[in-house]
């Protein structure tokens, strides 16, 4: 299974956790489009976004492009979620993500669930850091609503998205949690703030089908 996919030059990329142990040597990459998991936690977040930019301004994101990685390709390096202190691999992985960014400067990093959202705050230098237990459904929506407030296109932007919880037994439970209102539905939530993001910066985002 490949460690990465897509053009590291493009401004989104997505941050999944870790390479799925049971298919990785029959999967080619993070987010195989034959993984159910990629359309539960993605597909259903892009259709919203495509069909928003083109509704408003006939436009289309070449969603081919983006850049996806997971956070660490061994889920076994991955830390117990209540473990504040990570290990010098999971710190290697860090390096290694901290310096694609430095060298790329993506706008948007999408991180799907807890740990590559602590993952990909740790990258960042941000403080305090937790463990990544504490990110559940409603803190990751207050931290999507919180950025998206202060988006700003001459840094990159960290947002967190939800992963297997959205797919879940509790799945309902999740769509409220993360947008704080019963009956909200999380994929219409998310797509729509970030097409919108898109749309605002659309002359200085070199991201659609022309």
């Amino acid at each position: 299974m490949d460690r990465e996919i897509g053009n590291k030059a493009f401004p989104i990329w997505l941050l999944g956790d870790s390479n799925p142990e049971r298919w990785e040597k029959r999967l080619t990459s993070p987010f195989d489009p034959r993984h159910p998991i990629r359309h539960n936690i993605w597909t259903s977040v892009l259709d919203v976004i495509q069909d928003k930019v083109y509704r408003d301004f006939r436009l289309r994101m070449n969603s081919s492009d983006i850049y996806i990685r997971n956070a660490v390709d061994d889920s076994n390096i991955k830390p117990g979620g209540n473990s504040l202190m990570w290990s010098t691999d999971l710190g290697s992985e860090i390096s290694k993500l901290r310096t694609l960014m430095k060298e790329n400067q993506p706008q948007f990093i999408l991180s799907f669930g807890a740990f590559s959202y602590e993952f990909g705050r740790r990258t960042l230098g941000e403080e305090p850091t937790r463990n990544f237990d504490y990110w559940g459904a409603v803190e990751l929506g207050n931290e999507f609503s919180k950025r998206m407030g202060k988006f700003n296109l001459g840094r990159v932007n960290l947002l967190p998205l939800l992963h297997r919880s959205i797919a879940g037994g509790y799945f309902l439970s999740a769509h409220r949690d993360f947008c704080q209102q019963e009956g909200a539905n999380y994929f219409d939530y998310v797509g729509e703030k970030i097409a919108e993001q898109l749309l605002k910066h659309r002359l200085e985002l070199p991201i659609w089908i022309i």
